[in-house]
């Protein structure tokens, strides 16, 4: 059997780091019912453990406990033989490689939610690579991939159709999230263009410290970025705008409308607002999502009217 490429499989050079972290995530959406989720996992291999799965919410349900469907397992044990993109979950969950950097097949049944996707790659990887001290203590090696879900959600007998712009991540490396501090992690995909960027920072304005352009063909990636909240809600921003340019000297201005999203505390020590976003880009939309991550503490505060959420996030 030919090796699969290195996106595809566990990390080389693993040191004896509990915390070494080897993370998987696709997204899923339905647009049209506003309906938006993830497939995530990731092992701890020097802990035996694997953590995550499926999750699915729209606006009716932004808490894991009353969302559409939530079953982010912890102390899930790391399955023998698993591969990265090769295993099945104690909760269900099946992934396999089906074309390497290309196709994957993703499987669910449990509790009366069903999920029989197939993820596409609309365009090439691209490696994350950063300054950022903080961004390079979480990830070794980080890679994201514009593509399309197709497939069937089922939800308690309602078979819901999915085909959606979706974006994939992997990485490997040491993750600890405490060195974590606030900022979006945000994307927009349209059917022969897509972006990626990665802003650190709180308050109205965030520096971009890494991402993506592909336009025309060509994938490049950003050199420079600023994302500006145009607009706040209760816990998070509801209006964006990203102007960045890339290392072909591209340009690009992006607007975001940001959905109500899932109260995210798989990570413990940070809390993200994980939501939908419709994103207009020289007049095209481009369907994404924005991750708004912070300190758990401060988010809770936030949430408590104990901090305003302008100037916290």
């Amino acid at each position: 059997m030919t090796e699969l490429p290195m996106a595809d499989r566990f990390g080389e050079g693993r040191d004896d780091n509990p915390y070494w972290n080897e993370s998987v995530w696709f997204s899923v959406t339905i647009p049209e019912r506003r309906i938006h989720g993830m497939i995530q996992y990731y092992f701890r291999p020097n802990m035996g453990m694997l953590n995550g799965g499926p999750c699915l919410w729209d606006a009716s349900g932004t808490q894991q406990w009353d969302c559409l469907y939530y079953n982010w397992s912890h102390l899930q044990a790391l399955p023998a033989g698993a591969q990265k993109f090769d295993m099945q979950a104690r909760n269900s969950l099946r992934v396999k490689v089906l074309e390497p950097l290309a196709r994957y097949k993703l499987d669910y049944d449990k509790e009366g939610f069903v999920l029989d996707l197939t993820w596409t790659a609309l365009g090439p990887v691209h490696e994350l690579q950063t300054g950022d001290s903080g961004q390079q203590s979480t990830a070794k090696f980080h890679i994201e991939q514009p593509g399309r879900m197709q497939g069937t959600i089922t939800r308690h007998g309602e078979v819901m159709p999915v085909d959606c712009f979706s974006m994939r991540d992997t990485s490997y490396g040491a993750r600890e999230y405490e060195s974590l501090a606030r900022g979006g992690y945000f994307w927009g995909i349209a059917a022969t263009s897509s972006f990626h960027a990665l802003c650190m920072g709180a308050g109205r304005e965030a520096n971009c410290i890494g991402g993506y352009i592909l336009q025309d063909g060509t994938m490049a990636s950003l050199v420079s970025g600023r994302r500006t909240i145009l607009e706040y809600g209760r816990l998070g921003p509801t209006r964006v705008r990203f102007d960045g340019t890339d290392t072909l000297g591209r340009s690009m201005t992006a607007t975001g409308s940001i959905d109500p999203g899932l109260i995210f505390t798989g990570y413990t020590d940070h809390t993200v607002v994980w939501s939908l976003a419709e994103w207009d880009w020289n007049g095209t939309t481009h369907w994404g999502d924005n991750q708004e991550f912070c300190p758990a503490e401060t988010f809770r505060r936030i949430a408590r009217g104990e901090l305003p959420v302008e100037g916290s996030l």
